[in-house]
């Protein structure tokens, strides 16, 4: 009997590392005006399965565009910066909606934009912290 309780416990403390090895998940919520981001900066976990939950609480249209590492949109948004976005989404004025996309698996500050001509150049601009 003193073998058996050992295994189980070997064999439990496994599943248990095995479901906590993950990233897992991270959510941030966000308000979107003219022209900005509420808040202005949010952080998630490397590689984390980040559920987003977008407000357009403004009159005109927004967007929610996340670059890649170490890039830095100069405006206007053009076509160069378009080929640097790591994931994006669009609300129209008014609506809300949850969106999820996988976090970057590299720790640093990614510069988040709303892309839409003039909503950058007016500071519709934050940051996405991974540590």
């Amino acid at each position: 009997m003193g073998k058996i309780p050992i295994i189980a416990v070997l064999v439990l403390g496994a599943g248990w590392i095995a479901a906590c090895g993950g990233p897992g998940t991270s959510e941030i919520s966000t308000a979107m005006t003219e022209f900005a981001f509420t808040p202005s900066s949010s952080s998630v976990s490397a590689g984390s399965e980040v559920t987003l939950t977008l407000t357009n609480d403004g009159t005109v249209d927004h967007n929610w565009v996340l670059m890649d590492a170490g890039y830095t949109v100069t405006t206007p948004f053009d076509d160069a910066d378009r080929a640097k976005v790591f994931a994006e989404t669009s609300l129209a004025a008014g609506d809300s909606a949850t969106f999820t996309f996988t976090a970057p698996s590299e720790a640093g500050t990614y510069q988040v934009v709303c892309s839409i001509p003039g909503h950058l150049e007016a500071g519709m601009e934050a940051s996405l912290t991974v540590p």
